[in-house]
């Protein structure tokens, strides 16, 4: 264990209704003497939006000011086609007949993909992901490939989307008809698995602005879409399992449908919905603690957007509020957070640099770290935030952070983008402590202690006869480099300041 890995991993933050950050909070960013736009802030930007950034990455976005940076991002991700689907899209289980192998082959195709959006593109990936553990599912409920892939391609294609043509759309999708029981939701006998999850944890949360008679009359406006697991074919709308009769929802009566009802929240309970599901978006992605005005503002504009996420999302990552230097570093990483990055600032591309062995890898160590692709833990979701930290977790990721730096070394243009890195970044110094200390600020975002920060140098000149750095024989050419810069990254990753974004 690293000499101070008991040191707080957070500092203290506003109070959720008494903040205390400065300047007008959903106020466009605009760069000064005490908030430049400089490396620091690009790259905070990207591991927020996605998984970090290639010093390639970085020199472009400091070429642009930060709302072109956060259009050209946002735009490209939503501007991306819907996910092209794999010729298994739409195999019944006779199609697979009793072959496992296959089942599974399909699904580590699928996580491969995911994975490789994640190292690439990554925006749209990361947006993905975070619905993922929204609009829950899990895979070893269903079971079915084709509702996977059904689920996988809405929640791609819907990420900065219509919230509520969204929320719509999930509630027929095959996963969640099987996983919530809406599949089994008929006349007579409704099932209120889904109404309630769908009040509760997709729109308006839990207890806020309904209550029980609310979720019987809702799942009995739901009834009547059926999908079977055991034989994955297509969802299909029956109308004899339909309850054709009047619901009273949010006291208000009618002959209710799937449809109607689900749009009845949003019109009877707008603001609890736009609250709540903001309230989401900023905790996953500024800070756990929310800041009320910020929320209350991004609210009114989701609602006048008329449940258009993308206006939401370009004003919270433009904002004043998301730059504040009390909000960088604040966000502890999710356990793909913490690997993928390594791989991210060695520049490595898919297919030119990644094996799919390495994307086995990287979901068994995600999983055993408690974050299993397709596999949240229940219905909640992932908790997130101080949950992804433990006495056991937190070895676990030294160790596979460690791991991830020998992908690195397995390719050699890999060593030469850290080479590269380290050149741009220092302006090609010969100074091994000025070296590591803008190589450690591109790792983390951070600076070091002193303490730590000289254990840093003694990493990265490890190896290299101390006279070197001395008489001049030592430079960012010489061929030892980018091993120095892997190992110093080997420390780096067990530090503190690394499990923070």
């Amino acid at each position: 264990m690293p000499a101070h890995a008991d040191f707080p991993l957070e500092k203290p933050r506003p109070s959720e209704n008494t903040g205390t950050l400065v300047a007008g909070p959903l106020d466009a960013y605009v760069p000064s003497a005490g908030k430049p736009w400089d490396a620091r802030r690009v790259a905070h930007l990207y591991r927020r939006l996605g998984f970090g950034a290639s010093f390639e990455q970085i020199q472009q976005g400091l070429q642009m000011s930060p709302s072109e940076l956060v259009d050209q991002l946002l735009d490209g991700a939503a501007g991306q086609v819907p996910p092209a689907p794999p010729v298994w899209a739409n195999w019944t289980s006779a199609d697979y007949g009793l072959n496992p192998t296959l089942t599974e082959a399909h699904r580590r195709e699928l996580r491969h993909r995911w994975l490789f959006d994640m190292l690439g593109e990554s925006v749209r990936a990361k947006m993905a992901l975070f619905w993922h553990n929204h609009f829950v599912t899990e895979l070893f409920v269903y079971g079915c490939n084709a509702y996977l892939w059904s689920y996988y391609e809405l929640i791609h294609r819907s990420a900065f989307g219509n919230f509520r043509d969204f929320t719509l759309e999930m509630g027929k999708n095959p996963a969640m008809l099987v996983y919530l029981n809406g599949n089994v939701n008929v006349v007579g006998e409704p099932n209120e698995n889904y109404a309630r999850e769908l009040m509760e944890l997709f729109t308006m949360g839990e207890g806020n602005g309904y209550n029980q008679l609310d979720v019987v009359e809702m799942s009995r406006a739901l009834t009547g879409w059926t999908a079977s697991f055991n034989d994955c074919t297509p969802p299909e709308f029956n109308p004899t399992r339909f309850d054709n009769n009047p619901k009273t929802i949010f006291g208000k009566t009618d002959n209710y449908t799937f449809d109607t009802a689900h749009q009845l929240i949003f019109t009877e309970r707008a603001e609890e919905t736009s609250m709540f599901i903001v309230k989401k978006i900023y905790q996953r992605f500024v800070y756990q603690t929310t800041y009320f005005p910020v929320v209350q503002g991004l609210a009114e504009l989701f609602r006048a957007s008329d449940w258009e996420l993308l206006p939401v999302l370009k004003q919270l990552f433009k904002s004043e509020h998301f730059f504040d230097e009390e909000l960088m570093n604040a966000h502890i990483k999710s356990p793909l957070e913490a690997l993928l990055p390594i791989l991210k600032m060695a520049n490595a591309k898919y297919p030119d640099h990644i094996q799919p062995v390495w994307l086995d890898d990287i979901t068994f160590w995600a999983q055993r770290l408690g974050q299993e692709i397709f596999g949240p833990p229940n219905v909640a979701g992932w908790k997130e935030y101080r949950s992804w930290i433990n006495e056991s977790t937190l070895a676990g990721r030294w160790n596979y952070a460690a791991l991830m730096t020998q992908f690195i070394t397995q390719r050699p243009e890999l060593l030469d983008n850290l080479r590269t890195a380290a050149k741009g970044l220092t302006n090609d110094s010969k100074d091994a402590a000025l070296v590591t200390k803008v190589l450690v600020e591109f790792f983390t975002g951070q600076t070091l202690d002193l303490l730590y920060q000289k254990a840093a140098v003694e990493y990265f000149k490890a190896g290299v006869p101390d006279t070197y750095f001395t008489n001049g024989t030592w430079d960012l050419n010489y061929d030892e480099v980018p091993l120095q810069i892997v190992n110093l990254l080997k420390y780096v990753v067990k530090l503190p300041e690394y499990q923070l974004s």
